[in-house]
């Protein structure tokens, strides 16, 4: 943000686009994006920039900026177009989640910007498909694609458990898989910051957030959880070891014959 507002500051006229807009409307991607330092404008001329090693342009036929921040930007929809055009599913699935869960996007808007790029779509189509305004924040749907690109049964988000022995203490699941055999299955995504974030522990004390997670999953089984798994960034960037425990817990593939209920 603070090289797009001095660019910005430099270059009034600029529309910024791609990631570089991602950033500014908020929406969740990984850091890994900006490894390359580039940044991205929006440009109804020349996509040209010989010479220029940090800056790219994204051809907009009809070019309409919107301001945020400060900082003019293209249009959420557009934005996330041209992100699922360059980047892969996992990294843009949870700027798709948090656009629906801002409400500042909807499905008809993405397939309008559509229209506008000469490009094979699909990988937009299999965003809009797949994206959930459920998903809480970009680690849960980071998860949740690694989840679907490795074939896995897609799980329920944020299911409201009730403790049976304290009907006002609710808990609501990261994911989800009932069975029709009555098993329940309950993944949960555990980010760094839910010990070490005053924000996220309330200046509880490690010791403490980790006691009343126990808690928590004392109560879940009691509210009907059979297998409680969980996982972590590592564990979602390897792949690999989330692939083991899904499978450890019986989760079937999406394409298998259908063994889950529903809700």
């Amino acid at each position: 943000m603070h090289v797009i507002k001095a660019l910005a500051h430099i270059k009034p006229n600029w529309t910024f686009a791609g990631v570089s807009a991602a950033v500014v409307w908020g929406l969740d991607h990984p850091w890994r994006l900006h490894c390359d330092g580039l940044v991205w404008i929006a440009t109804s001329g020349s996509v040209d920039l010989a010479g220029d090693s940090h800056l790219r342009r994204i051809f907009v036929a009809s070019l309409k900026a919107y301001t945020v921040q400060g900082v003019k930007v293209t249009s959420v929809a557009r934005t996330l177009v041209d992100c699922a055009l360059r980047y892969s599913f996992d990294e843009v699935l949870p700027m798709f989640d948090a656009a629906l869960r801002k409400c500042c996007v909807n499905e008809e808007s993405v397939l309008e910007a559509c229209d506008t790029v000469r490009a094979d779509v699909g990988p937009v189509l299999k965003l809009l498909h797949y994206a959930d305004a459920a998903s809480e924040n970009g680690g849960e749907s980071l998860c949740r694609a690694v989840i679907i690109e490795q074939g896995f049964a897609i799980p329920q988000l944020q299911r409201v458990f009730v403790d049976p022995a304290n009907p006002r203490n609710e808990y609501r699941a990261d994911f989800t898989w009932r069975f029709a055999d009555g098993r329940m299955v309950v993944l949960e995504f555990d980010g760094n910051e839910k010990y070490v974030n005053p924000a996220m522990t309330r200046m509880r004390s490690t010791e403490q957030v980790v006691y009343e997670e126990r808690l928590r999953e004392s109560a879940l089984r009691r509210a009907g959880v059979t297998d409680l798994i969980r996982t972590n960034y590592r564990e979602v960037l390897g792949k690999a070891a989330l692939a083991h425990k899904l499978l450890a817990a019986g989760i079937p593939f999406a394409d298998s014959r259908s063994r889950l209920l529903e809700s």
